[in-house]
């Protein structure tokens, strides 16, 4: 199952972000349970703000997934702590001086050992076009 992610609801003030990708694993508890899965896309989040979210922070959502045996692809590659990440893939106001790591691709365990490459576009390139960099992941199937 392939998830696209944009998380931001404007109309739910109270669950915006990673609340709404709380929202639909819980959703989707089921097929996540029986499933080979992909979540990919723009989480708007990160650990280090988890101190400002409710249930269903990045924290959880992360060890929601892991107990599902899902896992992001970009830790598991660069041996990197979630909310430590070296690599941004968004620049705030498009400054190269305010970087967060906010895109992820998840991943069944299963698919992990399929995992080819990943690559994180720089900010000279996208920053024309976007404020966040493309996160791409290539699986062998």
């Amino acid at each position: 199952m392939f998830f696209a992610i944009w998380a931001n609801n404007t109309q739910d003030k109270n669950n915006q972000y990673i609340e709404q990708v709380w929202k639909a694993i819980n959703h989707y508890d089921e097929i996540l349970n029986n499933e080979t899965s992909i979540l990919i896309g723009d989480f708007n989040s990160n650990k280090i703000w988890d101190r400002k979210h409710r249930i269903g922070n990045h924290s959880e959502v992360v060890d929601r997934l892991a107990n599902k045996k899902i896992f992001s692809i970009y830790h598991k590659h660069y041996n990197e702590e979630q909310g430590k990440e070296t690599k941004p893939t968004f620049y705030l106001q498009r400054n190269k001086n305010k970087p967060y790591h906010i895109d992820y691709c998840f991943a069944s365990e299963s698919l992990i050992n399929k995992f080819k490459e990943i690559e994180i576009g720089t900010f000279e390139n996208w920053i024309e076009l976007s404020d966040h960099s493309p996160l791409l992941v290539k699986f062998e199937l």
